[in-house]
């Protein structure tokens, strides 16, 4: 099947994005280098307070297809990808961050790959770009042979061990998106949890090695409790993907385990959270492994919270900005 005829639906949630916007657009607009299929544009705007969709209704004639602009109270993220995919047309989704742009071609690539290997779920690598600089030259072009085919075991060895993507990095089938119950709403971000839902329950994906899209360059430096409350949730994702997604795999609650001490103990120095109580259990879990694998994980937790504790904080509940 020719990648041009696979219809695709953009679902683009937006959160006071408004001095993004226009880029965002203009990549979208300037995305295929030859004439493809139809595609649709699903705007979810998340409750912003600045005019990020009166931004989108002023440039949404750039877009060389439909468009659809959704409002939902402030829910988090998770919540506004799974009520765009729901209203989305296609079968399948590509999912986009406001406030980043698509590298050329990649759609049409991605979803080549997904039809050629045939896989319900395609990701991709990002890079950045300056809003200082004229955009359209800083796009990057993806290079289609540049690929691997991971099967599961692949997929997990690599996302427990490190995750360097975002959602604006995937292509999903839209019903493979709702049979695995879409992205998590309990956690701030959909991105890691969709590609370890997605891992759990198809037997390979594709993994193109270049980057797909490109975030927007940021000044250096992030307050503590943006740190803290991102790698909870990154902590937190494994610990589901261990103890709900894949419980009769000890293998992967073991590596879940392991790679939870050692993330624990490096940001428990660098937020000052007990770093010697965490210390001793990465040294630990070197050592010898606890019967107990799903409580001893959900205890590393305790190094990103404020209070040393592993609940989530109320503050951090997706929807409270």
């Amino acid at each position: 099947m020719d990648e041009r005829a696979v219809q695709v639906s953009y679902v683009i949630t937006v959160y006071n994005k408004a001095p993004y916007l226009f880029d965002v657009i203009q990549s979208l607009a300037a995305e295929h280098s030859e004439p493809c299929a139809a595609a649709e544009y699903v705007f979810v705007d998340d409750g912003s307070s600045d005019n990020s969709v009166e931004t989108i209704r002023a440039h949404q004639h750039l877009l060389p297809g439909k468009t659809i602009v959704l409002e939902q109270s402030n829910q988090g993220a998770a919540a506004a990808t799974n009520y765009g995919v729901r209203e989305a047309s296609h079968d399948w989704v590509r999912l986009l961050d406001g406030d980043d742009i698509v590298c050329t071609d990649s759609t049409a690539i991605m979803a080549q790959l997904a039809i050629r290997e045939n896989a319900p779920f395609v990701i991709g690598n990002f890079g950045y770009f300056s809003q200082e600089k004229e955009l359209l030259p800083q796009i990057e072009q993806v290079n289609e042979d540049d690929y691997v085919v991971m099967s599961q075991d692949d997929a997990l060895q690599r996302f427990i061990r490190n995750f360097s993507h975002n959602s604006s990095c995937m292509l999903i089938k839209k019903a493979f998106f709702q049979s695995i119950g879409g992205a998590d709403t309990r956690l701030m971000s959909p991105d890691y949890t969709l590609a370890l839902r997605a891992t759990a329950h198809c037997r390979k994906m594709v993994r193109l090695q270049c980057n797909v899209t490109q975030m927007v360059e940021q000044a250096p430096g992030r307050l503590s409790s943006q740190i803290g409350r991102s790698r909870y949730d990154s902590i937190m994702a494994i610990y589901l993907l261990a103890h709900e997604l894949m419980p009769a795999r000890r293998d992967v609650a073991e590596a879940v385990y392991r790679r939870a001490c050692s993330r624990a103990y490096r940001y428990a120095r660098i937020l000052k959270n007990r770093p010697t109580r965490h210390f001793l259990r990465y040294i630990g879990s070197r050592l010898y492994l606890p019967k107990d694998l799903k409580s001893a994980t959900y205890q590393c937790l305790s190094a990103f919270t404020p209070d040393a504790t592993p609940e989530r904080p109320i503050e951090w509940t997706p929807g409270k900005k």
